[in-house]
């Protein structure tokens, strides 16, 4: 595979953010999330400040094993428990750290979230391993109904672009609906509803031409490989991919009896309801796992035992499209990265009230997770497990003391920033509070440390502004400064 790069970061998690299954803020960097309002910023803000009540405990968060002392120190700023696995060297570690409640172990279970998605895509290439479909036939030819999936051009979405988030899906179909104060958004989606929203949807666009991250699409693909091998996801999951794998008694669509699953918190560490999901939606974030689950999984991906799905493994960490990130690839599901000299992949998942990492390091055999019970960011941990070159976030720049500015001084930091042609960064001021938001992503309040330097208490960053032109056109650029890295955006005329 080429060299792609990937940005690191972290998200925030307010409600609509969250319900995206994925990743959704990394900082300017990955998948768009649902657009906030105003109103949105400033609960997320709220909500921020909440959490930094809430997330510092009367005694220290206790921890156990060897990255025990890397999550407890998380959870003094954000996150009620944390769990870990580091697989490096051919030893496998678990870790766990909780600020409230038992300490979680390899078996406690978590809302895994957009995870999912590989797993989905794990499907999918083993039907393909097996000659049942290539990735090239189009995927209505599996559908009842006589359904159709065209592009802007009349060609027939294909198995690859769903897999690629390359279809040209929207994110979630129009007749989902989301809302801040829906705890359980997809418990009532079902294949009717689907059914209805495809008939009647209409592409903008070729497929193959744009990465746009579609929980819909996910969602079908896992619906699509159960009417082609007349199976229910569920059935088709423990079947094909479970028990090959011996993760049975470790992933799970729903929590068994007597097993120890935790109860989800927001970012402000308020307990939110589990979710569910129908067949419909299933293949895009229903399953729940555990870090002994994923030690095995991602063992089972990097060739570490014998197993029956090598092959699908190799076709879904191959580089079949390209991201939204210039340079950066995509496999089945899988999102490549660079790290020196080799390539690493890596999915994350967010629902209402857990959040979760993976990574892969092929070249090396190495790979990590990290599993939050909250709506906090944790791209960074695992990252940091399975490179520790890179550093964590540096959680201390939320707590950073403010100074107030007045409409005067904000209002020639307001405008329009450009990062690529598809990602831009919006300034606005609203009386003596500055926001900022991201295509398509969520708003968060900016705060000042001086005139032209801000951090966001939502998430571990700084924005530094270029002074004011002379012209009075206002600043010319501003950077983002996350993870040790500077990203410059320059300001639309």
């Amino acid at each position: 595979m080429p060299k792609i790069t990937r940005r690191a970061g972290l998200r925030t998690s307010a409600a609509l953010a969250a319900a995206s299954l994925s990743a959704p803020w990394r900082a300017f960097g990955q998948s768009p999330a649902p657009s906030s309002t105003p109103a949105v910023d400033r609960a997320a803000t709220t909500a921020t400040a909440a959490s930094a009540a809430a997330s510092t405990p009367s005694e220290p968060p206790r921890h156990e094993g060897p990255e025990g002392a890397l999550l407890a120190e998380r959870l003094k700023y954000e996150g009620v428990a944390l769990a870990a696995m580091r697989i490096r060297d051919g030893a496998t570690t678990f870790s766990g750290a909780s600020a409230l409640g038992p300490l979680p172990d390899p078996r406690t279970l978590f809302e895994l979230g957009s995870i999912t998605k590989t797993f989905t895509a794990l499907l999918l290439a083993d039907a393909v391993t097996r000659g049942l479909i290539k990735l090239d036939d189009p995927v209505d030819a599996a559908l009842p109904d006589r359904l159709k999936l065209r592009d802007s051009q009349d060609a027939p979405l294909r198995w690859v672009d769903l897999a690629t988030q390359r279809s040209g899906l929207p994110r979630l179909p129009a007749n989902l609906v989301v809302r801040p104060d829906l705890t359980d958004p997809y418990a009532t989606y079902d294949w009717t509803l689907m059914a209805a929203f495809l008939s009647g949807w209409k592409a903008d666009k070729p497929r193959d031409t744009a990465y746009e991250y579609s929980n819909l699409g996910f969602g079908l693909l896992g619906q699509a490989l159960g009417f082609l091998q007349q199976r229910d996801y569920a059935t088709l999951l423990r079947e094909r991919v479970l028990v090959p794998l011996g993760l049975e008694d470790q992933i799970f669509l729903r929590p068994p009896a007597g097993r120890r699953f935790l109860d989800g918190h927001d970012k402000a560490g308020k307990p939110v309801d589990h979710w569910t999901f129908r067949p419909a939606m299933a293949g895009a974030g229903a399953l729940l796992g555990s870090t002994g689950g994923l030690a095995r999984y991602a063992q089972a991906a990097l060739g570490q035992f014998d197993h029956p799905l090598k092959a699908a493994f190799a076709l879904c960490l191959r580089r079949h499209g390209a991201r939204d990130i210039p340079g950066a690839g995509i496999g089945l599901a899988w999102h490549g990265g660079a790290l020196p000299g080799r390539v690493a992949f890596n999915h994350d998942g967010a629902t209402f009230g857990f959040s979760s990492s993976l990574w892969l390091d092929p070249v090396k055999g190495n790979a990590s997770a990290v599993l939050a019970n909250a709506g906090v960011g944790v791209a960074d941990l695992a990252l940091h497990l399975l490179e520790p070159a890179i550093p964590v976030a540096d959680m201390s720049l939320t707590r950073q003391a403010a100074v107030s500015l007045t409409p005067e001084q904000l209002q020639p930091l307001v405008g329009i920033y450009v990062l690529s042609p598809s990602m831009k960064i919006t300034v606005r001021a609203e009386g003596n509070r500055l926001f900022a938001r991201a295509t398509g992503q969520q708003g968060f309040e900016l705060f000042a440390t001086s005139p032209l330097v801000f951090f966001a208490k939502i998430t571990p960053l700084e924005i530094v502004f270029d002074p004011a032109e002379p012209d009075g056109r206002g600043a010319p650029a501003l950077t983002i400064k996350q993870s040790g890295r500077n990203t410059r955006a320059s300001r639309e005329p």
